[in-house]
């Protein structure tokens, strides 16, 4: 009866030991580097060089200045079209406007 008490809390641990280990895979820090080269890619491409993308992971908040709200959208479209993006917050100033930022999509 105690073998299979100490093989199950053996199996536990070493269980708790490959979770462990997968978080500190660098498959996580390579995906959010495509994200982010993929995203800061598209708006250099774009057009939107006051735009930043801050990543974490596969969501992506874009920081900056743009000239219009219509121009906040389409940033926000651009970039959630980007393959690997999960979630787009924006914290974008509007030039002469206040912040657009907060929301979620």
């Amino acid at each position: 009866m105690w073998k299979k008490a100490v093989f199950g809390t053996v199996s536990a641990g070493f269980l708790a030991y490959v979770v462990w280990l997968s978080c500190l895979s660098p498959a996580r820090h390579q995906i959010e580097w495509d994200v982010a080269t993929r995203v800061a890619d598209v708006l250099e491409r774009t057009g939107f060089n006051e735009v930043v993308p801050v990543v974490d992971g596969r969501d992506v908040e874009l920081r900056g200045q743009v000239s219009s709200a219509s121009e906040a959208r389409r940033a926000e479209r651009i970039v959630r079209m980007v393959r690997g993006v999960r979630i787009v917050r924006m914290d974008l100033f509007v030039a002469g406007e206040d912040s657009l930022g907060g929301g979620e999509t």
